[in-house]
């Protein structure tokens, strides 16, 4: 087969095109929170709702000789998210099922499980210290179990025939609290043998019970923070099963809560989104409000019905490219959006160079 003059210049001219497959990284405006001249403390790095956010692009050598065949991977409606070594895992209930950001290989995945392990409607999961990984599915009504590898383990539920609704779960060091929006309960499981010990929900002495719990998280000291979207409040129960308090209220002011979703406990500071007022509030251990973060809005940093959070110190280094200079990151946030244009946010909770935080300190 000839070529001729005009088709090899054609190709020669699209050659520099074709041989560049490093996309050209988006740049993100600076947002932080709250915004100057208070000391910032929380850093907007980054968003990913698809695989082009995170992934190399195909050279366009391939695209040219093989054309576009790559299946883009999306978020659809994620929810619970975590880091383990290294690697984001999201649970994704539209799409039923998990799916992974490896931002040191820039690459978007699903975790591959089927037969007795397939997911349905996966809210919430997270890990324990052997790296089996638990997932709330909520079409299950059953918390799923799997080993290191993904192999399906085991499951637990439907706690109730008619009711169960499985929506989160928490792990210590030797025991497993799932909970079961449906029957209004956290069911407590040793974690090694996976016997039932006891449930949590319900005051014996006060009579008071949850409505509506929908996320759950543990502090420092092991007791469960649980949260009740319709009474609009967190409980805070012992592990015992004992009601220590229950804090924040329903209203329309900051410090309140209109529809709250996603709770996380990290250094005595309490995170917790509500989907209806679309942002995260900080608040301390007794409840005093600090921050509120992302706000409602289309823009990068903004939240579009937000839904899961997560915080924790796993994960600073691989957001090095995205600090802004002068800010020195302490904890990662994540928050998930069920809607909008950017689905799965990442944040920095840390201080700025340049700012005077001896005020926040004493009111500390």
């Amino acid at each position: 087969m000839r070529c001729s003059a005009t088709t090899i210049l054609l190709v020669l001219a699209l050659l520099p095109l074709a041989c560049s497959g490093a996309p050209v990284k988006e740049e993100v405006p600076l947002t932080l929170y709250p915004e100057p001249p208070a000391p910032p403390r929380i850093q907007f790095l980054r968003s990913v709702s698809m695989g082009k956010d995170i992934e190399e692009a195909a050279t366009g050598l391939d695209s040219l000789l093989f054309g576009d065949t790559k299946l883009e991977k999306t978020f659809m409606a994620p929810y619970g998210a975590t880091i383990r070594n290294g690697i984001v895992y999201v649970a994704d209930i539209q799409q039923g099922a998990i799916l992974t950001l490896d931002f040191k290989n820039k690459k978007m995945d699903f975790v591959h499980v089927s037969g007795r392990g397939e997911l349905q409607k996966p809210v919430n999961l997270t890990f324990d210290e052997d790296n089996r990984m638990y997932v709330a599915d909520l079409g299950r009504r059953q918390l799923v179990i799997y080993d290191q590898n993904f192999n399906y383990v085991d499951e637990l539920g439907p706690f109730d025939k008619e009711k169960s609704k499985v929506v989160d779960v928490e792990v210590s060091k030797d025991k497993l609290f799932v909970l079961d929006s449906g029957d209004a309960l956290v069911h407590v499981f040793d974690r090694k043998s996976l016997k039932e010990l006891s449930t949590i929900g319900v005051d014996e002495e006060s009579g008071i019970k949850h409505k509506a719990p929908t996320n759950l998280s543990l502090d420092m000291e092991g007791n469960l923070l649980v949260v009740d979207s319709i009474l609009c409040q967190v409980f805070v129960w012992s592990p015992e099963g004992k009601l220590l308090r229950t804090i924040w209220s329903p209203g329309d002011i900051v410090g309140q809560f209109a529809r709250p979703k996603g709770i996380a406990y990290s250094d005595d500071l309490v995170y917790v989104v509500d989907s209806s007022f679309e942002n995260c509030q900080i608040f301390d251990a007794e409840g005093e409000i600090l921050l509120f973060f992302g706000n409602p809005g289309v823009r990068p940093g903004n939240l579009y019905l937000p839904a899961g959070v997560w915080v924790g110190i796993e994960g600073l280094d691989l957001f090095q490219d995205d600090y802004a200079e002068g800010f020195h990151p302490e904890k990662i946030i994540i928050i998930t959006n069920l809607y909008g244009p950017y689905k799965v946010n990442f944040y920095a909770f840390g201080k700025m160079d340049g700012f005077d935080y001896s005020e926040e300190a004493a009111q500390e």
